[in-house]
């Protein structure tokens, strides 16, 4: 598998993400504890959608998690969300499950990059 190429960027562009919120870095810590709320959720979903072989879930929750990972500014989770989007809608496992496990990594380098906690 190669490397994917927002490896070596921040996994959080927090700059570009207090742009969006008009520089209120209260409302950014906000919005990264809704997001790690969400991520677990659709994490257990994505695990579930997978065992049951379900593209049309497995494409819907890589499309959330896309979108919610772009207005956040994070470049690695929004990057695998998008593969688990196209997997899903290809309807291929294989795929979705090492995008799974993409998101899991990208998410792990979130968490060390921000201290343990995306907030």
């Amino acid at each position: 598998m190669a490397p994917e190429k927002n490896q070596t960027l921040s996994p959080f562009l927090r700059e570009a993400a207090l742009d969006r919120v008009g520089g209120d870095s209260e409302f950014l810590n906000e919005l990264l504890t809704l997001y790690e709320e969400e991520f677990e959720a659709k994490r257990r979903g994505l695990a579930e959608a997978i065992a049951r072989r379900d593209g049309a879930k497995i494409r819907g929750f890589g499309h959330a998690l896309k979108g919610s990972s772009a207005n956040l500014s994070l470049p690695g989770l929004q990057e695998a969300a998008a593969a688990m989007e196209k997997a899903g809608a290809a309807g291929d496992i294989v795929a979705a499950q090492e995008s799974y496990v993409r998101l899991e990594r990208e998410y792990a380098r979130l968490k060390a990059f921000l201290g343990g906690s995306p907030r």
